[in-house]
C-alpha cells in the first residue's frame, strides 16, 4: 500500500515538474500538499534514479533549489553521474528539513493568533481554519498551549487557560497528600507486619494503592513490599551475596544503595550479621566459605589475643608453644602487631613482651633460660632494652678480644660465648665475654675454634687425605661447614684431640707409627714493608671543617641544610651538634635512618651518649621510650606520623634524614618524598647524603614544597683514602708487592700434598687428594 502512495506521489511530482519545466522546491511543496516526509522519500528516488535533476546549494535556502526534468530545456540534456545523484539526494534531505522548520512556525504563529480570543477549539476547528492538516497532537515547542479535558487547545493566559492550571495544580496537589496519606499508612503496616503484598496492601488501605507510595520501598521476589533496611530487606542482599563471590565495598555500595543504614555500617567496616567484612575489603556473608574462614580465624585470633594478653601480662619472655599450629601463625602476627620482638635463646623460640617491668625481675627469667647472673641496674625497663644493654654484637665481640668476626662463631659453638638471635641477629652475653677477654688461655681457646681444610688436619695427623676422610665417616671427626668451593671444614681442636687416640686407630688400620711430625710449609722471605711516615697527629682542641661548621651555623640560625660529603667525611658530627643545641633548648628533635638495623645503631649510639632516658626507638617491631627528646625511628614511621599523630609534633623542632638520596629509590623514594612535604611547617630539616649530583635540584623542591630556604652545604674531599690491599689465607694484610712476593713463594713450594707426601695429587670436589 505504501508502496503505490509513493509511486502515485512520483507521478504528480513530475507532472508539476514538466508543467513548467523546472520549479523551485517550495513551489512544488505548496502544490503537493505539503506533505513534506512522504514528498522528501519520493524526490529523493527520482533523484538517485537520475528522473530530476536538482540545482542549488545545499543548505538553503530553499527558493534557490530549481528541479527539472532530464531533456528538458538547454542544459538538462546531460545524464548525472552517480556522485551528481548523491549530491542531489542531499540536497533534497537538507532543504526539506528548513522547510519543514519554517512551516512548523508558521503553523504554531498561526495557531496562537486563533486561539488568542479566548474560544476553545479542537483540533479539527484549528485545522479546518487554517487550511492545513495538523497532526493528532499539536506541534511541538508550544508550552503556552493546553489541552483542555474536553479535547479542545487554549492558550495558559486566557481564562479557560488560568482555570485549567488552577485545577491541574488542585488535582496534583490531592494525588501528593494521597500519596503521603497512603504511603504513611503503608510504613505503619509495614511497621506491624514487615513484609506485605501489593493486593493485601490495597485490601489493608480500602483504595487503590498508588505506585508512588512504594517507590521508597523494596519489592522482594513474590511481590511483596518491605522496607530497604528491614531484616527482610538484608535478609534479600544476603541472599544475593550468598550465591555470588565476595564483592568489594565499592561495588556493595553502588549496588545496594537503597539500603542506608545498611550502606553506613559498611562503609564504616562495622559488620552487620549475616554480612561478613574480609581483610582484604572485601563483602560477602557468613555461609559462603570465605565468610565462615574469617569468622573461625577471628576465633582464634580471640583467643590468642586474649591468651598473649595473660602471657604478657605474666612475664617479660613467653613463648608459643602452647598454641596450635594454626593459631600459633596467628599468635606470631598479634605479637609482632602487639610490638614484641622475636628472640631465640638455647634453641628455644621467645618473644619479648613490649612493657616495662624491673630489671631485677627480667634478670631472674633469663637466668632461668640461660643460667648467667645478669648485674641489675637502673629503673623499670622494657625487655629488649635489657637485653641490649647486657649483651654485644658479634663485631663489638670481636673488637674486644681482638678477633675477626667469622672467629666468634666458633668459639660460640665449642661453648666458650654464650649467646641469643633476636631479629635473625646474633648477640652474645656481655658476662662470657669479659670473662673470655681476661682469660689466660685466650689464643689457645682461639687456636682450637679455627677452621682448617682437609689437607692440614692430614699434615698436622701425619695420615693421607684417604684417611681423614675415613675418619669422618667413622664418626672420629666431624665437618663443620663448607666452603664456596664445596671443601669440608673441620675443627683444629677436634684433630689436636684425635692426636692421642691416633696409634690405637693406626694399629686398627695395620699401620706403623710416623716417624716424623708435622712439616712446615716453607714461604720465601718476605722482605721488610715500607714503613710509612705516620702523620702527626694534631694537638689541641678539635677544628671542625669548613663545611661542618657552615652547615652547623645555618641550623642553629634556624634554616634547613643539605650536606653533601663523601663517606667518612664527619656528616654525622653536625647531626650531633644540633642534636646537642636543641636537647638544651628542652625541645625534640626526630633522627630517621632507611633500614631497621641502622636505627637500631644509632639508638644504641645516641643512648650511650646522652642517656637512655632521653632517647627512644621506634621502627615497627621495637618501640622503645616513644616520648623521648631524641626519637630514633624509619622513614616509613615518621611519614606514618606526619599522617597520623601530627598533634605529637608540635614540640619537634627538626627531623634528620640519613641517606637522604633514598629520594631517588623507585619503590622507597616516595617515604621522603611524603616525610618532607606532609611534615608540620615549622620543623626543619637537615638531610645528610653521599656526593649527590642534583642536590641543587632537591633543594629547590624542598623550598617549593616547604615555603622555607633550603642551604646547600658541599664536600668533595675524600678524608679516608681507598688503597687496594691483599688479604692471605692467614688473615695476613699485604700491600701488592708483597701480595705478589707470596703468590711466587706458593708456586716455588707447589701443593701442599706433594710436598707431603712426595706424589703428586689432585683434589677431588671435597678438597681431598686423590
Amino acid at each position: 500500500m505504501a508502496n503505490a502512495r509513493t509511486d502515485e506521489l512520483k507521478k504528480i511530482l513530475l507532472e508539476q515538474i514538466l508543467a513548467g519545466g523546472s520549479i523551485s522546491l517550495p513551489d512544488l511543496c505548496n502544490r503537493t500538499g505539503n506533505r513534506l516526509d512522504e514528498l522528501s522519500g519520493a524526490l529523493q528516488s527520482l533523484a538517485v534514479r537520475g528522473e530530476v535533476l536538482v540545482a542549488g546549494p545545499q543548505d538553503g535556502p530553499p527558493e534557490e533549489v530549481i528541479l527539472s526534468c532530464p531533456g528538458v530545456g538547454g542544459e538538462g540534456t546531460a545524464v548525472p553521474d552517480g556522485r551528481e545523484k548523491r549530491l542531489a539526494a542531499k540536497i533534497i534531505v537538507s532543504n526539506i528539513s528548513v522547510l519543514k522548520t519554517r512551516l512548523l512556525i508558521q503553523a504554531q504563529e498561526m495557531i496562537r493568533e486563533l486561539l488568542n480570543d479566548g474560544v476553545p477549539r479542537t483540533r479539527e476547528e484549528l485545522a479546518s481554519l487554517l487550511l492545513m492538516e495538523l497532526p493528532s497532537r499539536l506541534p511541538g515547542g508550544m508550552p503556552d498551549v493546553l489541552l483542555l479535558p474536553d479535547h479542545t487547545y487554549t492558550l495558559r493566559d486566557t481564562a479557560a487557560g488560568q482555570a485549567e492550571l488552577e485545577r491541574r495544580a488542585e488535582a496534583a496537589r490531592a494525588h501528593s497528600q494521597l500519596v503521603q496519606r497512603q504511603r504513611r499508612q503503608v510504613d505503619d503496616l509495614l511497621d506491624e507486619h514487615e513484609v506485605l503484598a501489593e493486593e493485601e496492601i490495597s485490601r489493608l488501605l480500602g483504595e487503590k494503592l498508588q505506585p508512588e507510595a512504594v517507590a521508597h520501598l523494596v519489592c522482594l521476589p513474590g511481590g511483596y513490599y518491605t522496607h530497604p533496611d528491614s531484616d527482610a530487606a538484608w535478609d534479600e542482599v544476603g541472599r544475593y551475596l550468598s550465591h555470588s563471590e565476595p564483592i568489594s565495598r565499592k561495588e556493595f555500595v553502588l549496588m545496594f544503595k537503597r539500603h542506608k543504614k545498611l550502606v553506613a555500617k559498611i562503609k564504616k567496616g562495622r559488620e552487620e550479621p549475616p554480612f561478613v567484612i574480609l581483610p582484604d575489603g572485601r563483602v560477602t556473608v557468613d555461609t559462603r566459605p570465605e565468610g565462615a574462614e574469617e569468622l573461625r580465624r577471628r576465633e582464634i585470633l580471640a583467643y590468642v589475643h586474649y591468651t598473649l594478653k595473660q602471657k604478657m601480662g605474666g612475664r617479660s619472655f613467653f613463648t608459643l608453644e602452647d598454641f596450635a599450629p594454626r593459631e600459633r601463625k596467628l599468635a606470631r602476627q598479634e605479637a609482632l602487631q602487639a610490638g614484641c620482638v622475636e628472640l631465640k635463646i638455647a634453641r628455644r623460640e621467645l618473644f619479648c613482651a613490649p612493657i616495662k617491668a624491673e630489671p631485677g625481675k627480667i634478670a631472674r627469667e633469663l637466668k632461668e633460660l640461660t643460667g648467667l647472673d645478669l648485674p641489675v641496674k637502673g629503673g623499670p625497663t622494657v625487655p629488649v632494652a635489657f637485653l641490649l644493654d647486657n649483651s654485644y654484637t658479634a663485631r663489638e665481640t670481636g673488637r674486644l678480644l681482638g678477633v675477626h668476626p667469622g672467629d666468634i662463631a666458633g668459639l660460640w659453638e665449642l661453648g666458650h660465648l654464650q649467646g641469643f638471635q633476636m631479629e635473625g641477629v646474633t648477640r652474645y652475653w656481655r658476662a662470657p665475654v669479659d670473662a673470655l677477654h681476661r682469660s689466660p688461655n685466650m689464643e689457645r681457646l682461639l687456636r682450637r675454634a679455627e677452621k682448617i681444610k682437609p689437607g692440614d688436619a692430614a699434615r698436622i695427623l701425619s695420615i693421607t687425605q684417604d684417611r681423614i676422610r675415613q675418619l669422618i665417616r667413622e664418626g672420629h671427626l666431624r665437618s663443620v661447614g663448607r666452603s664456596e668451593r664445596g671443601v669440608y671444614f673441620l675443627r683444629r681442636g677436634d684433630v689436636e684431640d684425635l692426636l692421642a687416640r691416633l696409634p690405637d686407630l693406626r694399629e686398627g688400620w695395620g699401620e706403623m707409627p710416623p716417624q716424623s711430625s708435622e712439616r712446615p710449609v716453607w714461604h720465601k722471605k718476605r722482605r721488610a714493608r715500607r714503613s710509612k711516615s705516620a702523620a702527626a697527629l694534631p694537638t689541641g682542641p678539635i677544628v671542625l671543617d669548613e663545611f661542618q661548621q657552615k652547615s652547623i651555623s645555618a641550623l642553629l640560625e634556624g634554616q634547613s641544610v643539605l650536606v653533601a660529603a663523601p663517606t667518612g667525611t664527619g656528616k654525622t658530627l653536625i647531626a650531633e651538634r644540633l642534636v646537642d643545641s636543641i636537647l638544651e633548648q628542652g625541645r625534640e628533635v626526630v633522627y630517621t635512618s632507611p633500614i631497621k638495623a641502622l636505627s637500631n645503631q644509632k639508638y644504641r649510639d645516641f643512648a650511650r651518649q646522652y642517656g637512655h632516658y632521653r632517647v627512644g626507638l621506634i621502627t615497627g617491631d621495637v618501640s622503645i621510650n616513644e616520648r623521648a627528646q631524641l626519637l630514633v625511628m624509619t622513614t616509613e614511621i615518621f611519614r606514618n606520623w606526619c599522617f597520623a599523630n601530627p598533634e605529637w609534633m608540635d614540640n619537634i623542632s627538626h627531623v634528620i634524614f640519613d641517606e637522604v638520596h633514598y629520594l631517588d629509590d623507585v619503590e622507597r623514594g616516595t617515604a621522603w618524598e611524603e616525610s618532607i612535604i606532609f611534615a608540620p611547617p615549622h620543623i626543619r630539616i637537615l638531610g645528610l647524603s653521599a656526593t649527590v649530583p642534583n642536590i641543587h635540584e632537591i633543594a629547590r623542591w624542598i623550598e617549593t614544597v616547604r615555603g622555607s630556604q633550603v642551604l646547600v652545604v658541599e664536600e668533595y674531599r675524600r678524608a679516608v683514602p681507598l688503597e687496594i690491599n691483599w688479604i692471605t689465607p692467614d688473615n695476613e694484610i699485604l700491600d701488592e708487592e708483597e701480595a705478589l712476593d707470596e703468590i711466587e713463594a706458593l708456586h716455588q713450594v707447589g701443593s701442599r700434598s706433594r710436598y707431603m707426601y712426595g706424589h703428586g695429587g689432585e683434589e677431588d670436589k671435597y678438597g681431598f687428594s686423590k
